[in-house]
């Protein structure tokens, strides 16, 4: 490997002598040369001129508390726009200057509503600090800076729905749930004090006939507010409802204690309609079907209506079949005596 480096640097040299002894190389060469020397005194003139450059800096909160959390922070990063001859300008490009904007937290103290800016003329100061005499701020794309915090020990609080959400005419809504069914709260002293629930936007469903799962996002009234999670599941189980029958007894209800009541049928069929969920959930002994005592005084036609005393709330459209019967009112001899 040592021995072929000698022959590779003659046969450069070779090259090169060869390459000289061409007419056409050596106009090729004053031409060059030539072209550099152009090149060097345009970029000297370029150079000395003024010119506007936009850079994008990026903005850095620091020392910042440990007991703070921010709830709003300061801009990713802004524009600014530099005066400065030519070099100057390149100098920044490619040695990196500027490229953050440091905010201090001890210098720009959040107020007791957790909210802090940085106005123009502070922000100026800030920018200029990092530039040489020379160079002027032509432009900064924000004439303010600011941010919001609050105490990093947040309260936790049940999230609320706000709004309609209901099925139609053949479906029930079985279950309604956020996940999760609360969230903590990082926020100013003075929300949090009256802070009980946090509630979702607006929500309507109406007249739904499928399960539902919808993100929901949460957002603050202030941005001294944060919510942590900022968004919540919304599940919605919906079911069809189907028909269901049974048949119950017929009973009295505030009877004297001498009077016995006797209906033809001594059963009713009850129908009802049921979500799938509660289908076998709901028996006989789940219905009361009654003749009220009030109902027979004053009747001299024989039959009488029946009723459903306190339905479950879980069954609706509820028919009974038949919906009068004839009666019959006995007098406990027995029972009269006593």
């Amino acid at each position: 490997m040592a021995s072929k480096a000698p022959q590779q640097l003659e046969s450069t040299k070779r090259f090169i002598r060869n390459f000289l002894r061409i007419n056409n190389s050596r106009e090729f060469l004053v031409f060059l040369f030539f072209l550099l020397v152009a090149f060097f005194f345009w970029y000297l003139t370029t150079m000395s001129n003024e010119y506007d450059m936009t850079y994008t800096p990026k903005v850095t909160l620091k020392n910042v508390p440990n007991k703070m959390i921010v709830t709003s922070p300061l801009p990713k990063s802004i524009e600014v726009t530099l005066k400065d001859k030519g070099d100057k300008l390149i100098e920044f490009k490619v040695r990196g200057k500027l490229k953050e904007i440091d905010v201090d937290y001890r210098q720009f103290t959040p107020n007791k509503m957790g909210h802090a800016a940085i106005y123009g003329a502070e922000l100026h100061r800030l920018i200029s600090a990092q530039l040489p005499p020379s160079t002027q701020i032509v432009a900064i794309s924000h004439d303010t800076l600011q941010y919001y915090v609050a105490a990093a020990q947040g309260v936790k609080v049940p999230v609320r729905i706000n709004g309609r959400i209901e099925a139609d005419n053949q479906h029930e809504i079985e279950r309604i749930s956020l996940i999760p069914d609360s969230i903590t709260v990082y926020a100013p002293s003075v929300y949090l004090d009256t802070l009980t629930a946090v509630y979702t936007p607006k929500i309507q469903h109406v007249g739904i006939s499928d399960s539902i799962s919808q993100i929901i996002e949460l957002t603050p009234k202030h941005k001294s507010i944060l919510y942590d999670p900022s968004e919540v599941m919304l599940h919605v189980a919906v079911s069809p409802y189907v028909t269901k029958s049974l048949e119950v007894p017929i009973t009295g209800y505030l009877f004297p204690y001498e009077i016995s009541l006797k209906t033809f049928p001594s059963k009713a069929r009850v129908s009802f309609r049921v979500s799938l969920e509660d289908f076998d959930k709901i028996t006989e002994k789940d219905l009361t079907l009654q003749v009220h005592y009030t109902q027979i005084q004053d009747n001299r036609s024989g039959k009488v209506a029946l009723h459903i005393a306190n339905p479950p709330a879980n069954i609706a459209n509820i028919k009974i079949e038949p919906s009068e019967v004839d009666y019959l009112l006995e007098v406990n001899a027995l029972r009269s005596e006593l």
